[in-house]
């Protein structure tokens, strides 16, 4: 997957002078809009990918995106499907509001690694309910290409893949609205976010939104409101939502109102009102259940041969803990295989606080975390050895790194990649790590 020719060329060019090639980036920094969220050392380098590699990549993620949605199917057709997930009734209410015929992954993020042994992508979790960075992805694109730029290094031209168009997602939101019988012109988005708490990528999205000619503004999810007129968010009228609250946190804010989840199930059910991500994405695709449901050996009947090589292909195995059932193969996992082998995962997390990679804790924090993840159903992973990739540092070195390969989808269509590097156990910006821009190389007629 890594091309490796543009990578020693990059470096080579990079290495000459880090020091002019941090003062280029410091300058376009201090300059730029806004690329992050939260603060992390931003690299000059980039992930080199080859072109026939990402391509075949690309088709393999839009498969799995297809797959997801049939997941969503599953979800209301069959009974053993929803015990599968076993989400609370409000859930399952919110989850049952919103019309079948919407039951789509619009938007996601799927995130995995190089595994360190094959160099395949193996996909790790779905983010399918609120994913970052697809304002920001773009911008950091741009950003590195401009420094290594004025650094000297030009690369390879690239066929496809460029992602670094910040003003691309603003557009497929708007976009998708009309897909879904909203005026393309004047459209009312309400951008979720909780009071006060408003990430500086959705603030950014509003701008752009409204320099769109959408009628755009932030919204607390506990203002909503529904009437004669249609949906309100603190008496604003919203044709669309893009609901920027994470799984856990929105759980936290709504579920454990009844009279607010029974107003969002008025909303969701409003003919002149799309939601994005639907319900279904946000509890079933996000859960780190669905990457166990679609390997469950009882639950294999429900795909095809050509469903059950995808998942072969892309997913590490992946079990469900607990669910009354000692012999199940996840808990025969934790109880038989040691824990360097093995990652623990909470269905719904962010910032990856949610995750044990068993290799990293000692053996009390492990039996801590196997006991949890029995009684509250959470998911056992094969541990995925990420590759390390040579990062350029501050300091005017590289780094090896372990680094993510994430997949952007729009409409379930491969919108571009982005990628994260850290010298953790978790390659996550909350848990030490930084950003990385993803190049695609053209390569040369042979």
């Amino acid at each position: 997957m890594i091309d490796s020719a543009a990578t020693e060329a990059s470096a080579d060019v990079l290495a000459a002078d880090p020091g002019r090639v941090y003062r280029e980036l410091e300058v376009l920094l201090a300059s730029s809009p806004p690329v992050q969220n939260r603060t992390f050392p931003l690299p000059a380098s980039a992930m080199y990918l080859r072109l026939e590699a990402a391509n075949e990549h690309c088709r393999r993620v839009e498969e799995y995106t297809g797959l997801l949605d049939n997941v969503l199917a599953l979800y209301r057709e069959d009974a053993g499907v929803r015990a599968f997930f076993g989400l609370a009734s409000n859930a399952e209410r919110l989850v049952d509001a919103t019309p079948a015929e919407r039951d789509r992954v619009v938007v996601a993020r799927i995130d995995g690694y190089l595994d360190a042994t094959t160099q395949g992508v193996r996909f790790l979790e779905n983010n399918t309910d609120a994913p970052a960075g697809a304002l920001f992805t773009p911008r950091i694109n741009a950003l590195v290409d401009e420094v290594q730029r004025r650094s000297g290094y030009h690369r390879p031209d690239t066929a496809a893949f460029s992602f670094d168009d910040d003003t691309a997602f603003a557009r497929f939101l708007i976009g998708h609205g009309v897909s879904q019988g909203l005026p393309a012109e004047g459209v009312r988005i309400a951008v979720l976010q909780p009071e006060g708490a408003a990430s500086v990528e959705s603030v950014e999205l509003v701008s752009q939104l409204n320099a769109l000619g959408a009628d755009a503004f932030l919204a607390d999810p506990r203002s909503v409101q529904v009437g004669s007129t249609g949906v309100r968010f603190a008496r604003r009228p919203a044709d669309l939502c893009w609901n920027k609250v994470n799984t856990g946190p929105w759980s936290a804010l709504v579920e454990t109102d009844e009279d607010l989840v029974d107003t969002w199930c008025r909303a969701l059910r409003h003919d002149g009102f799309v939601h994005v991500n639907p319900m279904g994405s946000r509890y079933v695709t996000e859960s780190k259940l669905s990457l166990a449901m679609v390997q469950e050996p009882g639950l294999a009947g429900h795909f095809n041969d050509e469903q059950r090589r995808l998942v072969a292909s892309v997913l590490p195995w992946s079990r469900r803990l607990g669910g009354g059932c000692a012999q199940s193969e996840g808990n025969g996992a934790v109880a038989k295989r040691p824990a360097q082998e093995l990652v623990l995962k909470a269905p719904y997390d962010i910032r990856g606080e949610g995750v044990t990679v068993g290799r990293t804790v000692d053996a009390h924090a492990w039996a801590a975390a196997v006991a949890r993840g029995l009684k509250e159903n959470h998911l056992v992973q094969e541990y995925v050895p990420p590759l390390a990739f040579p990062v350029l540092t501050a300091d005017g070195t590289f780094q090896p790194m372990s680094v993510s390969l994430d997949s952007f989808v729009w409409g379930g269509r491969f919108a571009g990649f982005g990628a994260k590097a850290g010298t953790g156990a978790r390659v996550n910006v909350f848990q030490g790590g930084r950003k990385l821009a993803v190049r695609v190389v053209q390569e040369p007629p042979s």
